[in-house]
């Protein structure tokens, strides 16, 4: 899903690599890592996706990401997806 809405390339991989859950009393986190990798396996960027989900009404969810290099050191792009 998360590959679709990041216009990934299709003939690149979108591995994830960790994921975090936070349960709080009025939102509930899920962040998800990870590495885009080329056909050749090498990684070309990396992502954190934020998943915010609302509790109380109105029930809703936001999405947000932040695209990497493939060292981690510098924030290509940050945005909200439309899901």
């Amino acid at each position: 899903m998360y590959k679709e809405l990041l216009e990934i390339p299709s003939s690149h991989s979108f591995v994830r690599t960790d994921m975090k859950w936070d349960i709080g009393k009025e939102t509930d986190i899920d962040t998800f890592w990870y590495d885009e990798k080329d056909l050749a396996g090498n990684i070309v960027a990396k992502y954190v996706v934020k998943v915010t989900k609302f509790i109380y009404p109105p029930q809703r969810s936001q999405i947000c990401y932040q695209k990497f290099t493939p060292d981690s050191l510098s924030l290509l792009s940050t945005g909200e997806l439309k899901h």
